[in-house]
């Protein structure tokens, strides 16, 4: 827009807002694939279920009562859907303001590094035209 090339605070704020509103747009989709990966409850034949234990599997009739309740895994909208009515949209947040002291930080690490890296790279002529 001025035909300047941004500061290195100029390409770090713009990384960190950048990274703040994509961690903020897509944190129901961190929580939904969290939650699907730690039900932990294993289907299984006849009677038989199991909870996954740090990678051993304890039989339980609780297990087995929940994974009657399963007639298939989970998808990741089911899951969706049953975070919203168990919590909330509430629920859908929970843990993000450690992502917005963690997410800005990184993102404009990344983006001033790959600005910084792709200046230097980038040939002279190349950069005029």
């Amino acid at each position: 827009m001025t035909g300047r090339e941004p500061t290195t605070i100029e390409r770090m704020q713009c990384g960190a807002l950048a990274g703040l509103v994509a961690q903020s747009m897509t944190y129901p989709l961190e929580v939904t694939r969290r939650r699907m990966q730690t039900i932990g409850i294993v289907r299984a034949a006849g009677t038989d279920a199991a909870v996954n234990v740090l990678g051993g599997t304890i039989r339980t009739s609780k297990a087995h009562r929940v994974a009657q309740t399963l007639e298939k895994d989970p998808t990741m909208l089911a899951t969706l859907t049953h975070v919203l009515r168990e919590q909330g949209l509430r629920g859908l947040f929970k843990g993000v303001s450690m992502n917005w002291v963690k997410g800005p930080v990184a993102f404009s690490i990344s983006f001033t590094t790959f600005d910084i890296i792709k200046k230097k790279l980038t040939p002279d002529s190349a950069s005029s035209q």
